[in-house]
Parts: structure tokens; sequence; C-alpha cells
């Protein structure tokens, strides 16, 4: 009877260790370089072969962190620390051949042929030994007191990292994965581990590879959690992470970072190993995922990163990864490397980005330049266009064709289009009072007409700047988005207040001609990317002729942008077209330059 009762309590006690050994979900996640720096101290402190953080499973030994030949014992039975953890004591061995419990032990008949083994109990707040931090050697030898205390010592401050992991929230709650604030502390180790080799000379750590993995990607998973519910995509984000450790069992850590964002980060001496085997899983990730018996297929996108061990790169890692992830989603590829020079323009981008609210409200930022409009039957400049120009206090001149796009991308796109309209229009204003009553044209672009007020910030910037409406024309590029009833609609609001409404690119962009019928246009651009060309290209001279027969025909007032020579001018005028604009005639003008220009041009050059 006091036999069964001890029995069991012996298993309630070891069914407690497993369950605290568990609950810091350590196992099968490869290693730590905080462990790792402990293990690596302990093989030049001690002088020995070999040192280990073992963790002691039901049936199995799992070694968290190596410094030395590999040590994995076939069994929990066959394994030293098995021995300390029964013992939750500090155990030594001076010479396993003599002690009968380990003299026919594998790992002393064979690899890696321990003679020698010294382990201190990893201890949980509540007493329960989940593990060891051991030394091993390949002969026999002694053990003193004092080195006994020092190796307690380190296992208790190798529990303290495995208790902090824990501790301080870096353990996700929905996978049990180590979370993003592990893969931070991790890389931080990383860092403080300096490159090359030790006094004792110990090799330090070598590159890494770190990889991001959207599974889903964003759109995706919004749509599985609003039509399928949270449930069962939570427990979708379960099974891609189980995919992902088993997919790299071995080869990285797999980390939970965010909603659908695992990271990968290899373990040492597995850098090249892993980026390599990255692209060649991509067959298996795309593999249906199942979530409450229903199979799912996922999109991925992923993103690599090697990272040197100098400290800088290594905490720079996050970043690069997400860059190279942005890289794979914007192309559409499933993997991309991390790209030096893609990230410069991107980090370009954002800062022009965040610096533009600052370009509206400086006088010396955002400027507006006027390219002058020849009108040829006439052969006087009515009117103009209005083109943004941003000097930059320290990068200089922006080209528009680097920074409107990514106006057009965010926000930003309504204080700016507000700042063009409103200093177009002062300038009109200012023009007026010294006797200059000019046409302007200013852009818009579609994402200005997702807005839904456009038309009426139009009528209220004439308004206060005194400005008559039928003197604005508002140019946009043709495209299928002019076909949407909403922009049809607003269009029509333009052409009722009495501006002009040009279709600009004319022949280059949508060329779907039958949607000229439901567009309120007055004006077509001919592009100057066919005008350019007109002296030495007979086909550009058919399609320009083309387009012009057919804008006659509907009964379009016809610009051609983009002349450069006189023989281009000659052309257009004799085939009929009424307004030429391009450099043969005026750059784009400061206000000052352009009313300098316009009221000392003559017409002579043009005959």
């Amino acid at each position: 009877m006091a036999e069964a009762v001890a029995a069991g309590a012996d298993m309630q006690q070891e069914l407690q260790r497993l369950a605290a050994l568990h609950s810091l979900h350590l196992l099968d996640t490869g290693a730590s370089e905080d462990l790792d720096n402990i293990t690596r101290l302990c093989t030049g402190l001690f002088g020995v072969t070999g040192a280990y953080v073992s963790l002691i499973d039901a049936d199995r030994q799992w070694v968290k962190s190596s410094a030395g030949p590999d040590m994995c014992a076939p069994s929990r039975e066959q394994s030293f620390c098995h021995y300390t953890v029964a013992l939750r004591a500090v155990m030594v061995v001076e010479d396993a051949l003599a002690d009968a419990r380990f003299r026919d032990n594998p790992m002393v008949t064979g690899e890696p042929h321990i003679r020698f083994y010294a382990g201190a109990p990893l201890l949980t707040p509540d007493g329960h030994a989940i593990g060891a931090l051991c030394l091993t050697a390949t002969e026999a030898r002694s053990f003193p007191p004092a080195q006994r205390k020092q190796l307690q010592q380190l296992a208790a401050l190798a529990m303290s990292q495995m208790l902090l992991r824990r501790a301080v929230g870096r353990v996700d709650a929905l996978t049990g994965m180590p979370n993003k604030y592990q893969l931070q502390e991790d890389l931080e180790a990383l860092a403080r581990v300096p490159a090359g080799e030790d006094d004792g000379g110990i090799a330090q750590p070598g590159p890494r590879t770190l990889a991001y993995i959207d599974m889903p990607d964003a759109n995706t998973a919004f749509e599985i959690a609003s039509v399928l519910g949270v449930g069962v995509y939570d427990d979708l984000v379960r099974n891609v992470g189980a995919r992902l450790r088993q997919l790299t069992t071995g080869r990285a850590d797999v980390y939970h970072v965010t909603d659908a964002r695992f990271a990968l980060l290899s373990h040492e001496g597995r850098s090249g190993e892993l980026a390599r085997d990255l692209r060649a899983m991509t067959a298996a990730l795309e593999q249906p995922v199942n979530s409450m018996t229903l199979p799912l297929n996922l999109p991925s996108y992923g993103g690599i990163v090697r990272v040197e061990p100098q400290r800088d790169a290594i905490l720079d890692a996050p970043r690069k990864a997400v860059a190279a992830l942005h890289e794979a989603f914007t192309h559409q590829r499933r993997w991309a490397d991390y790209d030096a020079e893609a990230d410069v323009r991107h980090q370009r981008s954002f800062r022009l980005l965040n610096d533009i609210p600052d370009a509206i409200q400086s006088e010396d930022g955002f400027q507006l330049a006027y390219q002058p409009k020849l009108d040829l039957k006439t052969d006087a400049y009515h009117g103009a266009e209005a083109l943004l120009r941003w000097q930059h206090r320290e990068l200089g001149p922006i080209s528009p064709a680097e920074f409107i796009p990514l106006v057009e991308r965010t926000a930003l796109i309504r204080p700016v289009s507000d700042w063009v309209i409103g200093a177009a229009l002062r300038q009109m204003a200012a023009w007026r009072g010294e006797g200059m009553h000019l046409k302007l044209a200013i852009n818009l672009s579609a994402p200005n007409f997702e807005e839904g007020d456009i038309v009426k910030r139009l009528e209220r910037a004439c308004l206060a700047a005194d400005i008559d409406p039928r003197m604005v024309e508002i140019e946009c590029t043709e495209g299928l988005w002019m076909q949407s009833p909403a922009v049809l609609k607003m269009l029509h609001e333009i052409r009722a207040l009495g501006m002009g409404l040009a279709l600009d690119d004319f022949g280059t962009g949508y060329s779907n001609f039958a949607y000229l019928q439901q567009v309120p246009a007055s004006v077509v651009k001919i592009d100057q990317s066919l005008i350019r060309n007109l002296d030495s290209s007979p086909r550009d001279r058919r399609i320009v002729q083309s387009l012009i027969a057919l804008a006659k025909e509907l009964e379009y007032r016809i610009v051609a942008e983009g002349v450069e020579t006189a023989q281009t001018l000659q052309l257009i005028r004799d085939w009929g077209v009424d307004e030429a604009q391009g450099y043969y005639l005026a750059r784009p003008l400061a206000p000052g330059a352009f009313v300098t220009h316009v009221r000392s041009a003559t017409t002579t050059l043009l005959q």
C-alpha cells in the first residue's frame, strides 16, 4: 500500500514537472542566443569539450542550446541529464568508464565519447527540474566545489532566461510560438556577441538568415475573418505556424510576429541552407491549409535577408526583411531577397512623403511653373498649363515623376491638390491685375475624384480668388476610371460650372474611344511621346493624323504637347491642330519669367 502511494506521488510529481516544462514552450524551438552565450561561456570557463542546456521530456532528451559535439541521448533513460533531473542537485561523473550507470552508455562507448559529466538542474520557481545545464569532456577529470557552485549559478541564470521569455510576454498566446519581442531579444543577443573568436578560442556566431512570411496576405486574412469568422481564422493561423515549424525543423526558429506574419531565423551554420530551402518549400507551403476541417488555399509572400554578424546589421534585419517582403508583394513574387538599392528607394520615398506637409506650408517648398500654350490660328499665347515643382531643402529639385505618384497613393493627394488649385487661381488673379487674361489648365487625377467633393472645392477656390470658372481648364489623364457613374457625374458638374475639360495623354492611355461619347470633354491633348517623333517616325505621323481626324470628327479642340522643333510645329499646324505646347516654344517658367516671355514673344520664329 505504501509503495503504491509513493508511486502515485512520484507520478503526480512527474506530471507537474512535465506541465512546468511544456508551459515554457521551449521544446522543438531550436537554439536561443541567450542560452548559447551561456553554453559558450561554460566551455571556456571550465575548459570542457561541450556545454549544453538539456531539457528532459516524458520520453526524450531535447538539447535547447549546444556548444560542442552533438549530444542527444537515444532515449530519456540513456541521458546523463535524466539522473541530474531525478537528483535535483548538481551531479558529477568524474569518469564515466568507472561508473556502473554509464560505462556501457552508447554516448560513452561511442560518439561523443563522454568520460566526464557535470550537470546542474534547471529548477523552476516551484522546484521542478525541467532539465540541466551540463558539461562534458572526453577525458576523466575532477570538479571541485567552487566549480560546482559556478555551474549551479549559471544554471540558475539559464533558467531565468527561459522564464523571462514567458514572463515578459514573449510567447504568442494564439500559436504558442515565440513572438516579435522574443525575436527582437534573440537578435539583440546575437548583436551582443562580438564577431570572430573570443579569448578562449571559441567560435562566435556566423551569418544568419531572417525571413518574414505573410501567409495569408493581409487582404486574404481580412476576407477569411469577415466571411468565415474569427475562429476559423485563428485556427488557420495556428495550422500555418505548425506547418512552418514542421518544414524548418532543425534549421530555423519560427516566430509569430503579427496576425498573419511569421518570421524564420536560421540556426547557426544554416544561413545559406535556409535561404535555399525556403524557395524549395514553396510547393509545400502552397498546399491547402485546413481550418476547422475546411481546406483553404492561401497566397503567401516572403522576404529574405542575410544577417551578417555585426551589431548594426543584426538590429536592422527586421526592417530589411519587411522591405524584402514589400518587394515580393509589390511584384507578386513568392520570395524576394533584400535589395539594398530598392531599400534606398523606399526610404527616399518615405522621406519625401514625410516632408510633403512641410513643402506645402513653406514658401520655398512647392512652387508652380507655367508652360505657355500657343494658339496656332492666331499665333498668340492665350493660356498655360500649371505644373507642380518641388525644391526640397536638402535633396534639391524633386522630379514630379517621382513624387506625384507617391502622393496619388496616399491621403496627401487632397492637401497637395488644394494647394495647387489655390496657388494657380491666385496667380491668375495676379496676372489679371497686370492686364493679362489667360486661361489656365490645372491637372487632376483619379484619386481626386474618389473624394467626392472635388467639384465643390473647385467652385469654392474660384470664388475665393474671384476667378471666372470659364477661364479654368481641368486636365485629366484618360482611363477606365472615367467610366464610373460617380466620376462621370462629377465631370459633368465641372463642365456645368463653365470649366473646360481636357483629356491628357490622348492616344496612349486607355485607348477605348467608345467612352469618349460619355465623357464631357472639350479638349484632347495628344501625348508628347507621339509628337516628339513626328520628324523621324512615319508611323507616329500616321497615328497622330488619325487621332487628329477622330478628334475633329468629335468636335474637340486639339492640343499637341511635346513640340520640340520648328518642323514639328509646322506639321501640326498644317494638320489643323489648335494649340501647341513644348520646349521649342517655352519650357515651364516661373511666374515672372512667364510674363516676360509672353509679352516679348513674337511670331517670327513660327512662320
